[in-house]
């Protein structure tokens, strides 16, 4: 495992530039680590970071992976931190997604909440789970005081900007496979 510190004033730079192995991050965190395993020739992976943000909720790392090469890592949340330890697999619950191997869709579709911002890109659990609905998008609250920072089970990225950099690696490379890792 390799471990990264970076100061506040350089994770600033890191988030605007968002080219191959640059680490898109907020502002706010000033420490990152992940180990630099390939699970896939082009898939996302979701892992944890070890970190929470202001709001006390997980920060779980989105690896976005195209012909084996790590090519961005965002900065994302799934559930709350009070829905961390319920029943991944049982509706209702806000928990994050289930452990396991979903496909990803190739098109976004409108978000249904305001809390989805705007766009939506569903995701589908390759294996038996009570969960439906889930999906990848904007956080417009994280971050927030505004009790509404994380999401009900989806995976919640910290920008607008993020967002559409995935979207186009999507709509670009058309990974099928989204691995989920987080237990």
């Amino acid at each position: 495992m390799t471990r990264w510190v970076f100061p506040s004033v350089l994770l600033g730079l890191f988030s605007s530039l968002m080219t191959p192995n640059n680490v898109a991050m907020s502002i706010e965190t000033e420490q990152i680590a992940y180990n630099m395993g390939r699970p896939c020739n082009t898939c996302l992976h979701l892992v944890p970071s070890g970190m929470t943000n202001q709001q006390k909720n997980p920060i779980y790392f989105l690896r976005v992976y195209h012909q084996g090469q790590l090519l961005y890592t965002f900065e994302t949340v799934s559930g709350r931190y009070f829905t961390q330890t319920r029943n991944r697999n049982q509706a209702g619950t806000e928990a994050p997604l289930p452990d396991g191997n979903y496909q990803i869709s190739s098109h976004t579709v409108p978000g249904t909440l305001a809390e989805v911002g705007g766009r939506f890109l569903p995701v589908y659990p390759q294996f038996s789970t009570g969960r439906s609905a889930l999906g990848i998008h904007y956080d417009p609250s994280y971050n927030k005081g505004n009790g509404e920072d994380g999401t009900a089970g989806c995976i919640g990225l910290s920008s607008r900007g993020h967002f559409s950099t995935l979207v186009t690696f999507i709509e670009t490379y058309k990974p099928q496979l989204l691995v989920v890792d987080i237990q």
